[in-house]
C-alpha cells in the first residue's frame, strides 16, 4: 500500500509542474519571440505490494524548449526586425552577460543606444554597442543598420543549433550553458525588417495539454484518496479495543 501512495503523490506532482509549463506557455501566448516549454518525463520503478496503478510512474524530469519559429506580424515599426529561420540577436545585460532572443523589437534610449524594449544592450557584428544619431534610422533584410542613409553597423546574428546548449532567462531571454562554446555568427542572415515574430504557442495544442493533465491529476488524487481510506481502515480496526 505505501508504494501505490508513493506513486499516486508522484503522479499528483508530476501533473502540478506539468500544469505550471503549460500555464506559463499559454499566459505568454502574446508574447513576442517567446519559445514554448516542452515538459518531458522519466520513469521511477516503486515496489508493487499490490494491485495498485504506478508500479512504474513517470515523474517531470524537466523541460525542452521548442524551437519552431512563431508566425510573423507586421508592425511597420522601422525598428522592428524578425529573423526569418534559423538565427539570435546577441544582447547584452547590465552585468555583461551575453543573452540571446528572437524579439526584435528594438528601442533608442536616452544615450541614443539601440536598446530591446527591457532596455538590454543591443550588440553589432563586432560585439559593440550600436549608437544612433541622426533623424532616420532603419534595418535592410540582411540586418545592416542605415542611418540618414548611410550604412553603420550590422547586428550580430548568431546560430545556436542544438536546444539543449542553452536555458531560459525570464521568458524572452537565452543563455549559453557553462562550459558551451560560444555560437557562430550567421554571414548571411534573413530578416523581415517591420514586423516581429510572435510567440510559437499552439492554443488548441496547449488547452489539450491542460484537460489531459487536469484528469490525470483528479485520477492520481481519487487513487491517493481511496489508498490513504483504506490505510486510516486497516489502522483504526488494528487498534487494541478497550477491556
Amino acid at each position: 500500500m505505501k508504494s501505490g501512495i508513493y506513486s499516486a503523490t508522484a503522479g499528483m506532482l508530476t501533473q502540478l509542474e506539468k500544469l505550471n509549463v503549460t500555464s506559463n506557455n499559454i499566459a505568454n501566448i502574446g508574447t513576442t519571440g517567446y519559445k514554448a516549454d516542452i515538459p518531458f518525463e522519466q520513469v521511477i520503478r516503486f515496489l508493487n505490494e499490490g494491485p495498485y496503478p504506478g508500479k512504474d510512474q513517470p515523474v517531470l524530469a524537466g523541460t525542452e524548449i521548442n524551437t519552431n519559429n512563431g508566425s510573423i506580424r507586421l508592425t511597420k515599426r522601422p525598428l522592428d526586425v524578425a529573423i526569418e529561420g534559423k538565427g539570435l540577436f546577441v544582447i547584452k545585460d547590465p552585468s555583461n552577460n551575453i543573452l540571446y532572443t528572437r524579439n526584435g523589437s528594438f528601442q533608442i534610449n536616452s544615450d541614443k543606444e539601440l536598446v530591446t524594449s527591457e532596455g538590454l544592450t543591443v550588440l553589432d557584428k563586432f560585439d559593440k554597442k550600436i549608437v544612433l544619431f541622426g533623424k532616420s534610422h532603419y534595418f535592410t533584410p540582411k540586418g545592416d543598420l542605415v542611418v540618414d542613409g548611410n550604412y553603420l553597423t550590422s547586428l550580430k546574428i548568431v546560430d545556436i543549433q542544438n536546444r539543449s546548449d542553452v536555458e531560459k532567462v525570464g521568458n524572452q531571454f537565452f543563455k549559453l550553458k557553462q562550459g558551451v562554446k560560444a555560437p557562430e555568427q550567421l554571414t548571411n542572415p534573413s530578416l523581415s525588417v517591420g514586423a516581429l515574430e510572435r510567440s510559437n504557442v499552439e492554443l488548441m495544442t496547449e488547452m489539450t495539454n491542460l484537460i489531459t493533465t487536469q484528469r490525470s491529476f483528479e485520477f492520481q488524487k481519487k487513487t491517493l484518496d481511496t489508498l490513504l481510506g483504506q490505510l486510516l481502515t486497516k489502522t483504526i480496526s488494528e487498534l487494541p479495543r478497550p477491556i
